[in-house]
């Protein structure tokens, strides 16, 4: 199982948008981990939350082996260095920030013409029919395809910095595989 490297992120943002969690049967963990979405084992969420307030994230209510309540001690949520930070998508868009980078925010309806255009032009060059694209100006279509392309090339830079490997090289293979070329 892979590590959640995006958890204490998760936790400091639910703390600061919902308030404490509080559990009066002394699980506030448990309902916290199922809250953000934590895919790791249950000892590593408790380990994270044990560090945390050792920390001085957050802080705790426990009595005997339960734990009662959590709550953010006012940190505002940021995301640390090199860690993305999406956003909750409101009306079809997310903001992708990474400290000392531009952020990028998509347009997910806007994307997803673009990807139907891309794969309508794509395949009718492929079968090699003309392609009609009704009451769309090609100059604006491809300025479109240039701004997600751009768009997408600093969000590989932004994935290969925080990952610290090359993921774009298994992209812009499979790019080549399409036919298209990444010069």
């Amino acid at each position: 199982m892979s590590r959640d490297r995006t958890a204490r992120l998760r936790i400091r943002q639910f703390l600061a948008a919902s308030g404490p969690v509080v559990d009066p049967s002394g699980y506030a963990t448990g309902v916290l981990k199922d809250a953000i979405g934590y895919s790791g084992s249950s000892v590593a969420f408790i380990q994270l939350i044990a560090t945390m307030d050792r920390e001085g994230e957050i802080a705790r209510e426990i009595r005997g082996k339960r734990t009662y309540k959590i709550e953010g001690l006012g940190v505002p949520p940021t995301p640390s260095a090199g860690a993305l930070a999406p956003t909750e998508p409101t009306s079809g868009t997310a903001t992708v920030a990474v400290p000392g980078q531009p952020s990028i925010e998509i347009d997910y309806k806007l994307l997803a013409q673009a990807l139907i255009r891309e794969l309508l032009v794509t395949t009718a060059a492929a079968q090699g029919a003309p392609v009609a694209v009704s009451s769309v100006n090609e100059d604006q279509l491809q300025a479109e395809r240039d701004e997600y392309a751009r768009r997408l090339e600093l969000a590989r830079a932004q994935l290969d910095e925080l990952l610290g490997q090359p993921i774009s090289a298994g992209l812009r293979g499979d790019d080549a595989a399409a036919g298209r070329t990444t010069d």
